[in-house]
């Protein structure tokens, strides 16, 4: 008689791998999230904006007429009018008279605020204010182009503050995109708070997903593009040294 083989015993099933499950949505995720959003689209606002006024495709070209300027030091942080080529200028404030290119604009108030720690536009409008021959570092009725917003605000033409601004917008657009996960799936930057990016990204919805992917597309193509730009720019300042 031939005995039969003893049966296999049933495999239990296994225990489902924790590590495997996503953690919940994190509400500090959502909040940092929206924080990011509201962020990233002001300085989308700023970035923009700025650039298309230094670019001199909206608002209003004319010439500013200084009457008085006042110089911020990064050294010591002292306001001073004096000229003081030892240190640097931090910021440079003038007023004066906005006279429009058609002469239909006239504001005597006018205020022009450069940045000297940014470069581009500013830093060069900086030295070509201060490069006169004056003791206080300014020569009162120097003209200088400008461009006026509508809310009276001026700015100087660049092709490098575009450049700069424009990196900034495209590089706010990419974190635009980053807090699409955090406030629909509340995800948060810190290892066990909330799902990872990945699974944060699976738990929304398909027009959630394609719009954090297009804007993250968008943000790094314009973003690298701009850098791009922005080089080109350094070389042709360079070369223009050279000749």
């Amino acid at each position: 008689m031939t005995s039969s083989a003893p049966s296999a015993s049933p495999v239990p099933p296994s225990a489902p791998d924790s590590a495997a499950t996503p953690e919940p949505p994190a509400p500090i995720g959502r909040w940092f999230g929206v924080a990011v959003a509201l962020a990233a689209l002001a300085v989308i606002w700023y970035g923009f904006s700025t650039a298309a006024m230094s670019s001199g495709l909206v608002g209003t070209r004319g010439e500013l007429t200084i009457s008085t300027c006042d110089t911020q030091y990064t050294s010591g942080g002292s306001r001073s009018g004096g000229s003081h080529p030892s240190k640097r200028v931090g910021e440079l404030s003038c007023e004066g008279t906005f006279r429009s290119s058609d002469g239909e604009v006239v504001d005597k108030s006018a205020r022009l605020v450069l940045d000297g720690t940014q470069g581009g536009g500013d830093g060069d409008a900086i030295d070509e204010i201060r490069d006169q021959a004056d003791d206080r570092g300014y020569t009162p009725g120097y003209k200088i182009d400008v461009n006026r917003s509508s809310d009276g605000g001026l700015y100087v033409t660049s092709w490098l503050s575009i450049a700069n601004c424009l990196c900034l917008g495209f590089f706010a657009v990419i974190f635009l995109g980053y807090s699409i996960t955090c406030v629909g799936a509340g995800h948060f930057p810190m290892k066990g708070v909330g799902p990872t990016h990945s699974e944060g990204t699976a738990m929304l919805p398909k027009w959630a997903r394609d719009t954090e992917s297009w804007l993250w597309f968008i943000g790094g193509v314009g973003l690298v593009l701009a850098i791009i730009f922005r080089i080109l720019l350094m070389f042709a300042g360079f070369a223009s040294l050279l000749m």
